[in-house]
């Protein structure tokens, strides 16, 4: 098979499993994994169940998927901004909306979906969710240890510290996916990153 050939076949296979994952996507959102069968994410697709097949064993296959580039997606949206330009307070506040931001975006994905994981996948995503949580960490023990070092904050332990604020953020998305948490993001992520700042800022 020529390379030409074989880009071609590239770009179908990449776009028919883009259109398999958008359809089980909407197929999770709006009735849970329980709900979902592959008949359906086919129909949702426009393809033959067989196509669905083709790339995906099963279900929980997609729903795999669908949550390792959810949380690559969390990490490239929360974490290099933490080593990019802007003081700590900005970037406690763009951290907190940032991840408060993602969850709000995926809310009912989580509701329908992610609450209903079996134990396999469920181990699964946390050991993912875990090696986000790491980077996070990571990159903001490093930031806090240079502002202190710069004179920038008061002295603090800065790995304890980047695990509380890294903690605290997630806590705040967990209460507002399970409603216990309510308003609209920004205003809890100022509210979360001003108190945290308040215990930073050197004196």
């Amino acid at each position: 098979m020529s390379a030409q050939k074989l880009r071609k076949a590239d770009v179908v296979t990449d776009f028919r499993r883009a259109q398999v994952i958008a359809a089980a996507r909407e197929r999770f959102t709006k009735h849970g994994i329980s709900g979902t069968t592959m008949d359906g994410i086919a129909q949702a697709a426009g393809v033959a169940k067989g196509t669905v097949y083709l790339y995906y064993k099963s279900k929980e296959d997609i729903f795999r998927q669908i949550l390792d580039e959810d949380l690559a997606q969390f990490q490239d949206e929360t974490v290099p901004p933490i080593g990019g330009p802007g003081d700590v307070e900005h970037k406690l506040d763009a951290f907190f909306l940032g991840v408060l931001g993602f969850f709000d975006r995926k809310k009912d994905f989580c509701e329908h979906a992610i609450f209903e994981m079996g134990s396999e996948v469920r181990k699964k995503a946390m050991q993912r969710f875990e090696v986000v949580f790491k980077a996070q960490v990571q990159a903001w023990e490093t930031l806090l240890a240079d502002a202190q070092r710069d004179g920038l904050i008061d002295p603090i332990d800065a790995r304890a510290t980047a695990v509380l604020i890294v903690g605290a953020a997630t806590g705040v998305a967990k209460q507002r996916l399970r409603g216990w948490v309510g308003g609209p993001a920004e205003d809890a992520a100022t509210q979360a990153s001003r108190t945290f700042w308040k215990g930073l800022a050197a004196r």
